[in-house]
């Protein structure tokens, strides 16, 4: 495993760790979002990566531009609520362990950043769920937030790696590790010299973090 093959991280309390969002600190299940978009009337081969849902990760479509295209392939007509809530099926719970690591993590000198493929309507869908208190608690984890949309750019463009080392001051990719759950997102990391752990579960991923000694 490629993670940390330097030590440049775990002899340097200061450097950065970037996490995705989905499906490695909230839980996500796209196809329920698929079964609430056909239960509205979308057609049966309906697919989260059709070019209008990457439009929107990006901002070259608005909110208003997608529930819009979404509901021209609807059998029937939707209010914009309806179209929200099955948008937002997709996105489960951030469990409290999760949000303890990361606390943990940044007690012990790492800054951390999260870079995330995602949309306005799910992230203002994170914030009402989880609260003042608790989206309080979780914007605390990190020092900077890079949300695709806001950046015009989606992994595993390396652009948006090149944007996101610029955001950071990055002069060394060795001050970088990297938790994507995507292994063409991984590899565009590992590409620019990041160090880089493909996430598959929450307990592989805190083995791993004490293995390198960050943990």
């Amino acid at each position: 495993m490629r993670l940390l093959k330097t030590s440049e991280l775990t002899s340097h309390p200061g450097g950065w760790i970037v996490f995705d969002f989905g499906n490695v600190i909230i839980e996500i299940d796209p196809p329920r979002s698929i079964e609430a978009f056909q239960a509205l009337g979308a057609p049966a081969d309906l697919h989260l990566d059709a070019d209008y849902f990457h439009e929107f990760e990006t901002g070259a479509l608005s909110a208003a531009g997608f529930r819009d295209t979404l509901r021209g392939q609807l059998r029937w007509a939707a209010a914009d609520s309806s179209i929200d809530r099955a948008w937002n099926e997709l996105l489960l719970e951030v469990p409290p362990r999760t949000l303890a690591k990361l606390h943990q993590l940044k007690a012990k000198g790492y800054k951390l950043a999260l870079l995330s493929n995602t949309n306005p309507i799910h992230i203002d869908k994170v914030r009402r769920r989880l609260g003042p208190h608790g989206y309080a608690a979780f914007a605390r984890c990190f020092e900077r937030v890079f949300y695709s949309f806001d950046m015009g750019l989606r992994k595993p463009d390396p652009a948006i790696y090149a944007a996101v080392e610029r955001g950071l001051g990055i002069t060394s990719p060795n001050e970088v590790l990297f938790v994507d759950d995507n292994a063409a997102n991984i590899a565009a990391a590992r590409a620019r010299g990041w160090n880089a752990h493909l996430f598959t579960d929450a307990e592989g991923l805190e083995a791993a973090l004490i293995a390198a000694g960050l943990l």
